[in-house]
């Protein structure tokens, strides 16, 4: 098995020495060079190098796509500002369950979580509702 690293600077190569319009093409050329890989594994190897069609080739993106904000603004539902936040460790794994759990325990104030795999953010709309927050929590300790 090819090493993944000279397999995508492979890629690269090719994209750049010729206009490449299919990946079944874009395996062909590889294989060529020695590299036989599957279509699944060159598709993950296109995302990782941003690689995208552009004017009906594969090109290598020189800069991260980003979408425009504008162009999201129907997945947007509201704003809130948010002036304190609350930091929580937890187990590993477990941190989407205590971030519900908050979020249901009706703490005044608590305007939103977000949990990571052991870390909870916790957003509250003021002072007195982090220090809410953070008693609720030292209880539990």
């Amino acid at each position: 098995m090819a090493d993944p690293d000279l397999r995508r600077e492979a890629i690269r190569e090719l994209l750049r020495e010729e206009e490449i319009a299919s990946q079944e093409v874009l395996l062909e050329r590889l294989g060529r060079k020695g590299f036989h890989t599957s279509q699944p594994v060159l598709s993950r190897d296109l995302r990782v190098l941003n690689v995208a069609k552009q004017a009906g080739f594969y090109r290598v993106s020189e800069e991260e796509r980003v979408t425009p904000l504008a162009a999201l603004k129907s997945l947007l539902r509201s704003e809130q500002p948010v002036s304190h936040f609350v930091l929580l460790y937890c187990e590993p794994g477990a941190a989407s369950a205590v971030a519900r759990a908050l979020e249901s325990d009706g703490i005044d104030g608590l305007v939103g979580t977000i949990a990571g795999d052991d870390t909870v953010l916790v957003a509250s709309d003021s002072h007195a509702a982090s220090m809410r927050v953070r008693r609720r929590v030292r209880e539990l300790l």
